[in-house]
């Protein structure tokens, strides 16, 4: 079951802006604003930790103990039409990336407007 606007099944244990709650381990957002928002925290923090290719990130969003990770890796690659060893150096792919994993965690259709407004209203940049 996917929790209350996480469309990223974001788990639980940090202090999400937003959040309303836990269920079955993911964190419960108020809208989905506040789930993109948590989103692009996290990869902000993964760019800062040298994860910057869709390999890198998806494998350490999704890790091969718990997911299948490469299955993931290729349909991300497939939708954003670039290779998995591209290393993402702007923000609109970010937000390409972004679209591709929300389909791939919930089946949830983000826009790029979407995303981009969340950016612009939380003042959130990645790169």
């Amino acid at each position: 079951m996917i929790a209350k606007n996480n469309i990223f099944n974001i788990r639980a244990g940090q202090n999400w802006q937003g959040s309303v709650g836990v269920r079955k381990g993911f964190v419960e957002f108020e809208s989905r604003a506040y789930a993109i928002r948590a989103w692009l925290v996290l990869m902000r923090t993964y760019r800062c930790r040298g994860f910057k290719t869709i390999r890198q990130i998806v494998t350490r969003y999704a890790p091969p103990t718990e997911n299948n990770t490469e299955r993931y890796i290729d349909c991300v690659c497939r939708q954003m039409h670039y290779n998995a060893g591209y290393e993402l150096k702007d923000d609109s792919t970010y937000i390409l990336l972004g679209i591709a994993m929300a389909a791939m965690e919930t089946s949830t259709r983000l826009r790029y407007h979407e995303v981009a407004n969340v950016m612009e209203t939380f003042k959130i940049r990645i790169v």
